[in-house]
C-alpha cells in the first residue's frame, strides 16, 4: 500500500480525543485549550483527504450523477458541523452566544474569500509559473462568476435592507429574522438549480446524433446537397454538350449524366448503411460496459459495504473533531490574541477547504487550470447559497423552542466590502480566459492584505 504523506497527520485524531479528555474531564480541565484547538484543527486536515479516497472507491457502485452530489455535500460537512455545533456551544453557554455568531458569520465570508484569492490564486501561481500561461474556458469561468454575483448578492442584501429601516428594537430584529429567512429560502432555492444544471444536466438536449433516425437524416442532407451541387455541375457541362451537340456529342454527355446521378445514390445508401452499423456497435458496446459494471458490483458486494461503513465513519469523526474544536473555540479566543472575526474569516476556512487547497494546486500542476478553476469557484458558491442559509434556518427553529436566538444574514460592513471586491476580482482575472502567475501573485497578495487585517483588528 503507497503512503501518503497526511497518513501521519491521522495521530492527531486520537490525541485531540485524549487531550479534550483531560481538558475535561480532569483535574487539568481548561488547561489545553490551545492544545485541543490545534490538534483539532490539524485533525480535519487528513480526515478531509480520507472522505475523498472513500467517496471515489465508492464511485464503482455510483452513478456519476450521485457521486457528483455526494462530492458537493461531503465537501460542506465541516463547515455546516462547525456552525451547528457553535449553535450548541452558544447554547451551553449563553455567554458565548454572540461571539460564535460572529465565527459563524466570518466562517461563511470567509470561505468565499478563502476559495477564491487563496486557493485559486496559489493555484494560478504555481501552475502558471510552471507551464506559462495557462487557458480555459471563459464561457464556464463567466457561469460560476455569475453565480458568486448572486449569492454575494444575496448575503449582503439583508444587511443593506435593515440599515435602511426606520424599525427599531424588537421591530427591527424581527424584520432582520424575516428577510434573512425569505433571502435564505431563494438562495437554497438558487443552489438547487445550480446542482441540477451542473450535475444532473436539467434542460441539457442530446446532440442530434444521438440515435439512428438522426445519422440517416443527417447522411440524406449531406446527400442532398451534394447531389445538388453535382447536378448543377452537370447541368454546366449538359450546356457545353448541347453546344456540340451538332458534332453529335450531346447524347454522350447525357449518359454520362445519368450514370454519376446512380454512383452518387449509391454512395448515399452505402454512406447511411455504415453510419448505421457506427451507431450500433457504439450502443452494444456501452450495453456491455454497462453489464460489466453490474457483474463487478455482485462480485463485490462486501467492498461495497465497507466503503459505505468507511464513508459513514470518516464522516462520524470529522463531526467528533469539530466538536472538539467548537467545545474550547471561544476560550481559545479569550486566552490568546486570536479574535472571532480571524478564527472565522481566516482559520476555519483554511482548515475545512484545505482538501480543495491541494486538488486545484494537484490539476494545476498538471496543467488543468478549468479544474482548478471549478473546485475554486464551486466550493466559494456552495457555502453561501447552501451552508449559509441552512445555517439560518436551524437557528430559527433552535430559537422556537427558546433555545438560542435566531443567526440572521446581518453581516459586519468591513467583511461585505470585503466578498464584494473578491467578486470583482474574481470576475476580473477570467475577462480573457486565460490567467499567468502575476495574476496568482495578485490574488495572493489580496488574501495577505486580508489575513493582516483580520489579525490586527482588535476585539473583531
Amino acid at each position: 500500500m503507497k503512503i501518503k504523506w497526511w497518513y501521519p497527520a491521522l495521530l492527531a485524531i486520537p490525541a485531540a480525543g485524549v487531550m479534550w479528555y483531560e481538558n475535561t474531564f480532569t483535574a487539568s480541565a481548561g488547561r489545553y485549550n490551545v492544545w485541543v484547538f490545534a490538534l483539532s484543527l490539524v485533525a480535519l486536515i487528513p480526515l478531509a483527504q480520507l472522505s475523498g479516497d472513500v467517496t471515489e472507491s465508492l464511485s464503482e457502485y455510483l452513478s456519476p450523477l450521485v457521486k457528483g452530489l455526494l462530492d458537493a455535500s461531503l465537501s460542506n460537512v465541516p463547515e455546516l458541523a462547525i456552525g451547528v455545533l457553535l449553535f450548541v456551544q452558544g447554547i451551553l453557554n449563553p455567554i458565548y452566544q454572540t461571539d460564535n455568531f460572529l465565527v459563524v458569520r466570518g466562517l461563511l465570508i470567509g470561505s468565499v474569500i478563502n476559495n477564491v484569492l487563496f486557493t485559486l490564486g496559489i493555484a494560478t501561481f504555481i501552475g502558471a509559473y510552471r507551464h506559462g500561461r495557462l487557458r480555459f474556458d471563459k464561457e464556464q469561468a463567466a457561469g460560476y462568476a455569475s453565480m458568486l454575483a448572486l449569492a454575494v448578492v444575496g448575503l449582503a442584501l439583508p444587511t443593506l435592507a435593515t440599515s435602511f429601516s426606520r424599525l427599531t428594537g424588537g421591530a427591527l430584529r424581527s424584520a432582520e429574522t424575516n428577510v434573512s429567512l425569505v433571502v435564505g429560502g431563494i438562495l437554497i432555492v438558487s443552489y438547487i438549480a445550480y446542482v441540477g444544471s451542473s450535475i444532473f444536466k436539467w434542460g441539457e438536449k442530446p446532440a442530434p446524433a444521438a440515435g439512428a433516425g438522426e445519422g440517416e437524416a443527417t447522411v440524406g442532407r449531406a446527400s442532398a446537397e451534394h447531389l445538388t451541387e453535382h447536378h448543377a455541375a452537370e447541368h454546366a457541362k449538359h450546356g457545353e454538350h448541347g453546344e456540340h451537340s451538332e458534332h453529335g456529342e450531346g447524347h454522350e454527355g447525357h449518359e454520362g449524366h445519368k450514370r454519376h446521378e446512380e454512383e452518387i445514390m449509391t454512395a448515399a445508401r452505402e454512406e447511411r448503411m455504415e453510419r448505421e452499423r457506427e451507431l450500433e456497435a457504439k450502443r452494444l458496446a456501452e450495453e456491455k460496459a454497462e453489464q460489466e459494471r453490474l457483474e463487478r458490483r455482485k462480485r463485490s458486494g462486501g467492498l461495497f459495504v465497507l466503503a459505505t461503513l468507511g464513508f459513514t465513519i470518516v464522516t462520524l469523526i470529522t463531526v467528533g473533531m469539530c466538536y472538539t474544536l467548537t467545545t474550547v473555540t471561544e476560550p481559545v479566543i479569550q486566552e490568546t490574541a486570536l479574535t472571532p472575526l480571524s478564527v472565522g474569516l481566516i482559520i476555519f476556512p483554511i482548515i475545512c477547504n484545505f482538501g480543495e487547497i491541494l486538488e486545484a494546486i494537484q490539476l494545476s500542476w498538471k496543467r488543468d487550470m478549468e479544474g482548478a478553476m471549478e473546485i475554486a469557484a464551486g466550493s466559494s458558491v456552495q457555502v453561501p447559497l447552501f451552508v449559509a442559509p441552512l445555517l439560518v434556518f436551524i437557528a430559527y427553529f433552535l430559537s422556537l423552542g427558546g433555545l438560542t436566538a435566531p443567526m440572521t444574514l446581518i453581516f459586519p460592513a468591513l467583511e461585505l466590502i470585503v466578498v464584494g471586491l473578491v467578486t470583482f476580482v474574481y470576475a476580473l482575472v477570467n475577462l480573457d480566459g486565460e490567467t499567468s502567475w502575476l495574476e496568482g501573485a495578485q490574488l495572493l497578495a489580496f488574501y495577505a492584505m486580508i489575513t493582516v487585517t483580520a489579525f490586527a483588528l482588535p476585539g473583531a
